[in-house]
């Protein structure tokens, strides 16, 4: 065992996982040049991309079967990247990718602003990348603005750590977390971790950042009603079923992290006083309850979770370096604390069945299904392109493609039909209301054809 704990060091722990990202990112990197869509968000996001140029209403008026139930700053900076390097839809991804790598960096500033040494803050920073990209991998390299949002939300409460220990005021930071709330509105843990931290410390100086902050996102809204109209806040609230039970189930899908948090609470309840302890108890405490609020909403994917995810790889981090104060690490040492902690997170990070970035390594037929998959997707473009008058599509990145306008969004239609605004019409009953073409896609235009498991369907 003393061979193997002097073997397995922290440089070679740090080794291991970042293997591991790197051989998860393989997926997600390979298929982003690609046209076939990753997920329903890519050509929606895309097409509101192309209305903030001043392609359309960026947000349409509520008698039509599209919606945009998102804050505009997003689909500008798209729109503008997109005049530079090219089709939003491909620059969205990219940004994906890119931010995802950012996140983890920031993760590893925030421990180490929180006490933590390098080779936790390394840990820390890994391990995240690696599970965005193994269990979260519908949203990395996927053209939508959750993660660039949460990019600049985590880059915000870095500055406020960083402005906090140097004794100087919260509110630039605060209002950084607004204008990230304005990205994307359900970034909800880290705002509401800062400002309740403020006001267990010292209630009184945290009234001014409070006030700074509730004051530049009503001033927000008020310059985007200003600017839209009123059919920004129809579009923003869009009406949506919820069911308590749904988040109840909704927290099976905290498996890919929860070997994460229970390293994180043994720690937390050893040193439970400590500044470090209470404030990533807070954060995880609260990014858990908001997962579990959004999840009651129907329709709400992952990209929910991801301020819990954030939270877990902050206090994990710091978990690692502060390992010697487990019971474990005072019984068989700190070296084997920290060797076990990342065994039990290799060990999570490989129980899968799925081996697409496997396949693109080792299987050139399997990489050759992906050119083939594109051009089918163009090819179905065209015969988009041909057809008359607006058109519904399964994929909205092909309609997009053969240059139609956007005129059915799924979810839209569907919340219909789920609020009973539809008067007994189903989706393809509104697409007639609406005088739509309905186009049913081939499956190959979509990335799920190319998923493969060991076992089973992915």
């Amino acid at each position: 065992m003393k061979a193997f704990l002097d073997r397995f060091d922290s440089r070679a722990q740090i080794a291991l996982l970042a293997l591991l990202a790197l051989y998860f990112l393989v997926w997600p990197v390979w298929r982003a040049q690609f046209p076939m869509e990753i997920a329903q968000n890519e050509g929606w996001n895309a097409y509101h991309a192309d209305a903030a140029m001043g392609g359309g209403a960026l947000y349409p008026s509520p008698d039509t079967l599209v919606v945009n139930n998102y804050p505009p700053l997003s689909f500008y900076a798209l729109g503008l990247l997109g005049r530079v390097f090219g089709d939003p839809l491909y620059v969205g991804r990219v940004l994906s990718l890119l931010a995802t790598l950012g996140l983890g960096a920031l993760i590893g500033k925030v421990v180490l602003q929180l006490g933590g040494g390098r080779a936790a803050a390394a840990i820390a920073g890994l391990w995240f990348v690696a599970t965005m990209a193994r269990s979260y991998n519908r949203f990395v390299g996927m053209n939508d603005p959750q993660l660039a949002g949460q990019f600049v939300m985590v880059a915000a409460l870095a500055w406020f750590l960083a402005r906090d220990r140097a004794g100087k005021s919260a509110e630039p930071a605060i209002l950084l977390m607004v204008a990230a709330g304005f990205w994307k509105h359900n970034i909800i843990a880290i705002p509401a971790t800062v400002l309740l931290w403020l006001l267990i410390r010292d209630w009184r100086r945290a009234l001014r950042p409070i006030a700074v902050g509730v004051a530049a996102a009503v001033f927000g809204l008020a310059v985007c009603v200003v600017v839209y109209h009123d059919v920004f806040l129809a579009n923003l609230l869009t009406p949506r079923p919820s069911r308590i039970m749904r988040a109840i189930s909704g927290i099976g899908r905290s498996q890919w992290i929860l070997p994460a948090l229970a390293i994180w609470a043994i720690w937390a309840w050893a040193e439970r006083k400590t500044f470090a302890a209470r404030f990533t108890g807070l954060h995880i405490g609260i990014a858990f309850a908001v997962y579990l609020a959004q999840w009651t909403g129907e329709a709400i994917l992952d990209n929910a979770q991801f301020d819990l995810v954030i939270a877990t790889a902050i206090g994990l981090g710091v978990a690692f370096d502060r390992a010697a104060a487990t019971a474990f690490a005072r019984r068989f040492g700190l070296d084997a604390a920290r060797a076990v902690v990342v065994l039990i997170l290799v060990v999570r990070l490989l129980a899968t069945a799925r081996i697409e970035p496997f396949l693109i390594i080792a299987d050139p037929a399997y990489r050759a299904e992906f050119y083939a998959n594109a051009q089918a997707t163009r090819q179905e473009a065209a015969r988009v392109a041909a057809i008359p008058g607006p058109v519904a599509c399964d994929y909205k990145v092909v309609c997009r493609m053969a240059g139609k306008p956007f005129v059915y969004d799924d979810f839209r239609a569907e919340m219909i039909v789920a609020t009973g605004a539809s008067h007994g019409l189903d989706e393809r009953g509104l697409m007639r209301q609406h005088g739509l073409t309905y186009f049913q896609n081939d499956p190959r235009s979509g990335i799920e054809a190319l998923h493969r498991a060991l076992v089973g369907k992915p």
